[in-house]
């Protein structure tokens, strides 16, 4: 059950209820970006984390845009989804260049402050909904929980658990998305935390389960469980080198033709998936033409 989304609906069809164990996608995340300091996983992790739950309530063309701003309004987190389950989240340049001295003895709750804020962007390319909020709680899934409940006013529920590794790669990570739905009792959401806080075992052991052994434990938990689907997620960038010829324009022309009368290529590096695309002489003289 990893990297796939368990759709339910409890309570009688009042809330919608999903979860999902995404280690595998938050690690091979992490390969690919190669962040190295805790807090940059941290923050990272969490952040797709949520994301990565949140395409299970997309639908067709729809997407899914973050942008965390910290207290310090260098440092920014970006994430996107869309309905297919296609993931994927990066650190800004400022936010990975921090000074050692400063990062790795900073928390979340600090990094975030009392500034922090999310913006979001919701929905398909010709409805398009955008909304900004504060980051009250300090810990992004409260937050973000905070942005459905102000900007989209829906009492929504959202929590997301990673435990490290001693190889500070995640040994364990999981994402919860409770949401009530029009006409349902506001202290059902209650109802549901409460129920995860105390079942938190089987929250934090996705992947030893079948579907079968879900499907049953969650009958025990839930009132009037009814499973309405399977949703995958997985990681997808999208970037080719094509995207990075319009780089290179950004180089002077001097610079262009000292790269090729040294026969030097130029790299390319993609800040979402860390891919490294390569221009050789022969491809930068081109340019020129």
């Amino acid at each position: 059950m990893e990297n796939t989304i368990v759709k339910t609906l409890i309570y009688d069809n009042q809330v919608r209820l999903f979860f999902v164990d995404n280690t595998k996608l938050l690690n091979e995340i992490l390969s690919l970006n190669k962040e190295t300091n805790k807090i940059h996983k941290l923050t990272l992790g969490k952040t797709i984390s949520v994301v990565s739950i949140m395409t299970g309530s997309l639908k067709g063309d729809q997407r899914i845009s973050l942008q965390m701003t910290m207290s310090d309004p260098k440092f920014k987190v970006f994430a996107d989804a869309d309905a297919e389950g296609n993931v994927r989240g990066y650190l800004n340049g400022e936010f990975l260049k921090a000074p050692a001295d400063y990062i790795n003895q900073i928390s979340l709750d600090r990094l975030i402050g009392h500034k922090g804020t999310i913006r979001v962007i919701k929905g398909s390319a010709m409805n398009q909904f955008t909304g900004i909020t504060d980051m009250p709680y300090r810990n992004i899934a409260d937050d973000i929980s905070h942005y459905f409940n102000q900007s989209e006013q829906i009492q929504t529920y959202i929590e997301a658990n990673i435990i490290f590794g001693n190889d500070n790669f995640f040994q364990f990570s999981s994402a919860i998305f409770a949401q009530l739905l029009p006409g349902a009792m506001p202290d059902l959401i209650d109802k549901v935390e409460h129920t995860v806080n105390t079942n938190r075992e089987f929250f934090t052991s996705l992947n030893k389960y079948s579907k079968n052994q879900i499907e049953e434990k969650l009958s025990e938990l839930f009132k009037d469980v009814n499973v309405i689907g399977y949703s995958p997620i997985q990681f997808f960038c999208g970037c080719s080198k094509e995207m990075f010829h319009g780089m290179l324009y950004s180089l002077s022309e001097s610079e262009l033709k000292q790269a090729i009368n040294n026969q030097e290529s130029i790299d390319t590096v993609c800040k979402i998936c860390g891919r490294t695309y390569r221009f050789n002489d022969n491809e930068i003289q081109g340019l020129l033409k």
